[in-house]
């Protein structure tokens, strides 16, 4: 939907104000997030020594920010049905390197993947706008939606959906659900919740910057 101070986006079951770009972020962190929390994706912390294969030049970056730890992923399992563990088993898949007596999973930074994860996709978009059409299709594909005519807001021509409310009310136990593996989570493993957050969030903001530069030049 239009998303701006003239249209806020609200939530539908609390009306609370929500920012399109938090959500999407949220839904990107949660999915990557719970994988880890039932052992299907495994994440590491490593930090880094070298940059350019020099030790003087990393300390000297990092002195002005340069990150010290760099976050890895790997998978240890398969993953349930969804469009983004879809998307991420494909990729994974693309990366399998065949060794001489098994194929073994590869481990990569979450950065890395993250960029493959929208790169993949069939047309490129900002991410924050691809992460709320990519999951509103399939949010109306399983009915949480009800998809409308177009509606015009000021000169600019959009499609409406409206929340069905009681299909929403439905999944309230799968969400608390959800919640709690991520509680535990952010409990057990704070270092590695906290990164995680930290590495989507400022991978997409990257992104979103890259794709703004290349379509405005």
């Amino acid at each position: 939907l239009v998303h701006d101070i003239q249209f806020p986006t609200k939530a539908p079951l609390s009306e609370k104000v929500i920012d399109r770009n938090e959500v999407a972020e949220k839904v990107v962190f949660c999915a990557l997030a719970d994988l880890h929390a039932q052992k299907r994706l495994v994440f590491t912390l490593r930090p880094i020594s070298r940059v350019l294969g020099q030790h003087w030049l990393c300390r000297m970056v990092q002195l002005f920010g340069y990150p010290r730890e760099v976050l890895y992923v790997q998978r240890d399992g398969s993953f349930p049905r969804s469009p983004l563990n879809t998307a991420l088993t494909n990729l994974f898949e693309e990366q399998l390197q065949p060794g001489s007596d098994f194929v073994s999973e590869p481990r990569l930074p979450l950065r890395k993947l993250l960029h493959l994860l929208f790169k993949a996709r069939e047309e490129e978009r900002d991410p924050y706008h691809e992460i709320i059409q990519w999951v509103g299709e399939e949010l109306i594909e399983e009915g949480f939606y009800k998809e409308s005519t177009d509606v015009l807001s000021g000169a600019m021509t959009f499609r409406e959906a409206h929340p069905d409310l009681d299909q929403m009310r439905a999944v309230r136990g799968e969400v608390s659900e959800l919640r709690e593996r991520l509680d535990r989570f952010a409990r057990r493993e704070p270092e590695l919740y906290t990164a995680l957050k930290k590495t989507v969030a400022e991978t997409m903001k990257e992104l979103s910057v890259l794709h703004q530069r290349r379509f405005t030049l």
